[in-house]
């Protein structure tokens, strides 16, 4: 047993306190009652520690906590699990920075010149209204729980909603999932699938795309990584030509940096 995981075994060497491995998995009993903990967990040498709701098992890596994305030490260095708190590191050649309470200070992960891109793509309506399939869209193509019990709103206001959403829900994601393949992509790369996220969905990038797949297995010949996109340009069976323009445009934005938007 690793010697900086501190523990009480008994008379038959089985652990009842602290920390223990399982499966290549650690997990903590209590102290004094020596049951199984889960969620946050400080320990006696106050390093923070989040274990699963469920299954108790330590942590590492990126986690997203309520909205909050936390980063957790990965490595068996001594410190494995311990969260990252009041400093700046760089993680996977990207430099992050961490509060005292160990939240991710929020900057913006894709580029100003990317929201203008899907804003010029997505348009702009200050109230309400259901699209061409029935889903309630306000702003720039804003949806869902981010609309709800808003009547009305200015471009000024719908452009930082879009940032927030784009920076808080879409990006993060993304960025976790490439940093756990050990993925690191050019700031118009990330920008790109950013964007296609933002109109074809989280899931659709990630777990159903050709697109991702070749990316994250280094393919970048101009043609293939085209056709990947605009692979997604169809609407009941036939392709929409406003989609097909826009994946064009996402390719060129991956490729060469193009951020020309729908002008």
């Amino acid at each position: 047993m690793s010697q900086w995981k501190w523990c009480v075994t008994d008379d038959n060497d089985k652990v009842i306190k602290g920390w223990y491995e399982d499966n290549s998995k650690w997990y903590h009993l209590d102290e004094t009652t020596g049951v199984m903990n889960a969620g946050w967990f400080q320990d006696k040498d106050n390093r923070w520690y989040y274990l699963d709701e469920k299954n108790g098992d330590m942590k590492t890596g990126w986690i997203q906590l309520k909205g909050i994305w936390y980063y957790f030490e990965p490595n068996s260095n001594g410190y494995m699990g311990e969260c990252y708190s009041n400093c700046t590191s760089t993680i996977n050649g990207k430099e992050y920075t961490f509060d005292v309470n160990g939240h991710m200070l929020e900057g913006s992960l894709v580029s100003d010149t990317l929201i203008d891109f899907i804003k010029s793509w997505e348009g702009f309506s200050a109230t309400p209204y259901y699209d061409e399939v029935g889903v309630l869209t306000l702003g720039y193509g804003m949806t869902g729980e981010e609309i709800q019990d808003i009547s009305s709103v200015t471009e000024e206001q719908a452009t930082e909603m879009l940032k927030s959403w784009i920076n808080n829900k879409y990006a993060p994601i993304i960025k976790s999932d490439l940093e756990s393949k050990g993925i690191v992509l050019n700031q118009n790369e990330f920008d790109a699938l950013v964007s296609f996220a933002y109109n074809c969905g989280i899931d659709g990038l990630i777990n159903q795309s050709t697109l991702y797949k070749n990316v994250v297995a280094g393919v970048r010949d101009s043609a293939t990584i085209t056709s990947n996109f605009q692979a997604w340009s169809n609407g009941g069976g036939m392709r929409i030509e406003g989609l097909y323009r826009r994946r064009t445009k996402e390719a060129a934005m991956f490729l060469n940096a193009d951020y020309t938007g729908n002008v």
